[in-house]
């Protein structure tokens, strides 16, 4: 939904309805509330072993209008996911949490808060390629008391993440000391709607003035139904000046409760965002690489060590020309061709086959490249090259476009356009194209 009542997000979004209680911040869930009115389907889809709801396509598609005006505006809503589910469910529809990332990863414009209070499922449920996270991503938990809520945050700071949350709400006793460690934002509020249990602004003061000590963005969502003020009720007088009973507005506060008015963001630096994702990719490689040269012999081993080096910092120096690419891929070609582990160290650097033949072209001539080619399949069937495909104009800058988005993913917007221009500078030509961010 497009508009959200609350304050600390822009749209929300509900891929699918119905949760199971885990703690005891679930006791008043205004979403199991809603359902239990059978406002959609007249079954619960709350509890274990309820059916859960899919929402319609055209509700799954909403978040790419969105995508697109954010684009046109040069904004960045905060989405949260998923206000009326927990994204971190076992019980989620089967194939609706991948539907999810993907769609995630197709609208890059908007900043996906995924809030849980299954903090253990977190990293079994996260896409094959997270890496050190999506970009476009916050990853938050519910810190609703100190048994149940704080040691969520444990469990999160050790998950990589572009920005990491904490909901604090239903706020429901004194939390004591917090480590914030690795945390960027904490969400502070009281339970509101029927049943609402209290909450005091002293654990609320408590928890700004360790969000100041330890560099977390505080955002004070509101009072909650039933405040209390240094263990006394908090009487909030409305505008005609009588017992208003609503403390989330905080223009009804008293004038004693003004510092505790904080509505911050996390500071997010997307460059550096972007670069600490791109060295983490390359930090996987590496990994990978030592991995795949686990069974080489010693000199192989000496000399494996040394093209991963060249590699890695190949890879760091961004403006590597075809020819420079190839050498190096013709290198591992020599050493891992004959081991027919090729394929596999194609998959571990990213790269398509097709691709790393035309970079080996590039480095060798087509000829050369293509008897490679055959020396390694000689012993396997092989369909026949086929000629390359010719393209309509349009359909190959199109893709021409999407290729250099995807391969320069990992750069910062500085970094990008540097590329760019070095790429234009090569081809001997010019152009008006900009990357998308």
């Amino acid at each position: 939904m497009k508009g959200s009542a609350i304050n600390w997000c822009d749209s929300t979004f509900n891929g699918w309805e119905g949760c199971t209680q885990v703690s005891p911040g679930c006791d008043h869930c205004y979403a199991e509330t809603r359902d239990g009115r059978h406002l959609t389907e007249p079954v619960s889809h709350w509890g274990k072993g309820a059916p859960r709801r899919v929402v319609s396509d055209v509700k799954w598609r909403e978040p790419l209008k969105w995508n697109r005006d954010a684009a046109e505006s040069g904004t960045r809503p905060r989405v949260f996911c998923a206000s009326l589910a927990d994204w971190a469910d076992r019980e989620a529809p089967t194939g609706q949490r991948e539907r999810l990332w993907a769609l995630i990863r197709e609208t890059s414009n908007l900043d996906w808060l995924l809030l849980t209070k299954r903090a253990g499922n977190i990293r079994r449920m996260l896409p094959p390629d997270w890496g050190a996270g999506y970009p476009n991503v916050w990853l938050g938990v519910t810190v609703e008391d100190r048994r149940h809520g704080v040691p969520r945050l444990d469990v999160l700071r050790s998950i990589p993440a572009a920005v990491r949350f904490a909901s604090i709400e239903p706020l429901l006793e004194d939390l004591g000391t917090v480590d914030f460690t690795g945390i960027n934002w904490a969400i502070i509020g009281g339970e509101t709607g029927s049943g609402a249990r209290s909450m005091d602004t002293v654990w609320v003061e408590a928890i700004i003035e360790q969000c100041r000590a330890q560099n977390v963005a505080p955002w004070v969502k509101q009072l909650g139904k039933m405040p209390s003020d240094s263990g006394s009720e908090l009487v909030v007088i409305d505008e005609d000046g009588r017992q208003s009973g609503n403390a989330e507005d905080w223009n009804l506060w008293p004038e004693h409760l003004a510092h505790l008015k904080v509505r911050e963001l996390p500071p997010v630096d997307r460059d550096e965002i972007d670069k600490g994702l791109h060295e983490a990719d390359l930090g996987r490689i590496a990994a990978e690489l030592g991995l795949l040269a686990a069974g080489l012999e010693p000199e192989e081993a000496v000399v494996e060590l040394k093209l991963r080096g060249e590699y890695l910092s190949a890879e760091r120096r961004l403006f590597l020309n075809r020819h420079e690419r190839g050498q190096i891929l013709l290198a591992y070609k020599g050493l891992y061709g004959p081991k027919r582990k090729w394929s596999e160290f194609l998959r571990v650097i990213g790269v398509a086959r097709r691709t790393a033949y035309d970079l080996l072209d590039a480095a060798l001539g087509t000829e050369t490249a293509e008897i490679s080619e055959c020396a390694e399949t000689a012993h396997s069937p092989r369909k026949e090259r086929r000629p390359p495909v010719r393209l309509e104009f349009d359909t190959a800058v199109d893709k021409a476009v999407a290729s250099l988005n995807r391969i320069f993913r990992g750069l910062t917007e500085t970094q990008r356009q540097q590329a760019l221009d070095a790429l234009v500078d090569r081809l001997g030509v010019r152009t008006g194209i900009r990357l998308a961010a």
